[in-house]
């Protein structure tokens, strides 16, 4: 799988929803809607219309942080950090799916078994969204894609040149961020994500 994970604050194009709907358009398989530092009401209104722009291509939508929004949305899907999956464990209970962020080994076994559904592991590499913060390669996001029994994620610094190298790690897929927001255009670099992935099918077959 493609995610495609959103900042508007390094979106190319002025208007933001425009490019999130140029990043709709090129297919991945789902959006992540990652506008934390928003007041609630202004994250609901760009909820509303990103699910309304993903629909429309038959996109997944993900609202991020926000768990008032997203059981409002009714996508039944929610990404979360792992301190707010131990946190808000009870708020959780109706959403099929929730990914949640986590940083090490032991935070992806211990999200599995608090119940999570999926995982994004990072940052692989450096990247500007943690701007200082070393990248933590691959070997961890190897061990823990052996490990624990639900999808895993990479994000964090993943571009073209190095995303067959995280690929073949064992993951489940990719999320992306600065590639697609800062990009004119987000199909081709979709392109060369997914075929990347589909070489990886392809040899383990």
């Amino acid at each position: 799988m493609i995610i495609a994970v959103t900042d508007r604050k390094i979106s190319v194009r002025r208007d933001f929803l425009e490019q999130v709907e140029e990043i709709a358009g090129a297919s991945p398989n789902m959006i992540i809607l990652r506008e934390k530092d928003l007041p609630e009401p202004d994250y609901r209104y760009l909820a509303v219309e990103c699910a309304r722009i993903c629909s429309c291509y038959n996109v997944e939508f993900c609202v991020n942080t926000f768990v008032k929004t997203a059981a409002l949305i009714g996508n039944g899907r929610i990404q979360i950090s792992f301190g707010s999956l131990k946190a808000e464990r009870d708020r959780l209970n109706d959403f099929k799916e929730i990914w949640v962020s986590v940083h090490s080994l032991k935070e992806a076994v211990d999200a599995e078994r608090l119940g999570a559904t999926h995982l994004i592991y990072g940052n692989v590499f450096e990247t500007s969204c943690k701007p200082g913060l070393k990248g933590k390669g691959l070997m961890e996001l190897a061990e823990i894609s052996d490990t624990v029994n639900i999808p895993v994620f990479a994000v964090g610094g993943i571009d073209i040149i190095n995303s067959r190298k995280v690929l073949e790690t064992g993951c489940d897929g990719l999320c992306v961020r600065s590639l697609l927001m800062t990009s004119e255009n987000p199909r081709e670099k979709i392109g060369f994500l997914k075929r990347d992935l589909e070489e990886r099918k392809r040899s383990k077959k």
